[in-house]
């Protein structure tokens, strides 16, 4: 782990982190902030299957505005990737992680390919009290798994990104009644991610401000 200082009010502590789940590790990274208190924490899952840089970029942009992000390496296969990130929940809900609040609620995100998974978890773990979503498909079998659990979510697609499908995604507004819904007129596929062609700025900033907002609202105060 290393200790960075950066934009926002926190100097955070980052890096590579073991998952424990029974006899096995899994792999993922970590970014919190380096204070002794229980931070609001959340999962990310982002379109690949292990954190791509941009993912690292974005968990430790929430550190330093004082909320704990970890996103695990899920693998391709659908079944482990479901016992990972329910692994990771129960990682981040252990009394014992002493920098974590996650035992009374915590967040998940996910950009693009990621909801699938990060479906899952909401749908699995009760202790999730909000969600969501960056860039993604969300479709009739997603919305069914998230209409699982009434929480706070939001949604934030662009009419520029062809691969989101935002018509299709606000077709299901209705079964999902406590989502925001934030479309962009305009940007490309990747609008969110630095390391991508599509990359905006302003759509990454204005996305940035609208997750940080969201989930400093939803998720519980540090303690």
């Amino acid at each position: 782990m290393a200790v960075q200082l950066g934009e926002g009010t926190e100097d955070i502590i980052y890096g590579a982190s073991s998952i424990p789940a029974g006899p096995r590790t899994f792999g993922g990274y970590l970014s919190r902030p380096d204070g002794v208190r229980e931070w609001p924490t959340i999962v990310v899952f982002g379109p690949r299957t292990e954190p791509t840089s941009s993912i690292k970029n974005i968990c430790r942009i929430f550190a330093r505005h004082g909320i704990a992000a970890l996103a695990p390496d899920v693998g391709s296969d659908e079944k482990r990737a479901r016992s990972i990130a329910n692994a990771s929940a129960a990682f981040i809900m252990n009394p014992a992680a002493a920098w974590s609040s996650a035992e009374y609620g915590f967040g998940v995100l996910a950009f693009e390919g990621g909801l699938d998974v990060a479906a899952n978890l909401v749908s699995d773990v009760p202790t999730v009290i909000a969600f969501a979503t960056v860039g993604a498909a969300l479709d009739s079998s997603a919305a069914d798994r998230l209409a699982d659990r009434t929480i706070p979510g939001l949604y934030i697609g662009s009419r520029g990104d062809e691969s989101s499908g935002v018509d299709a995604s606000l077709e299901v507004q209705g079964a999902l009644p406590t989502t925001t819904f934030a479309v962009y007129p305009d940007g490309d596929t990747g609008f969110w991610s630095d390391d991508s062609p599509g990359y905006s700025e302003e759509r990454f900033l204005d996305t940035r401000d609208r997750l940080i907002g969201f989930f400093g609202l939803h998720l519980p105060e540090r303690s």
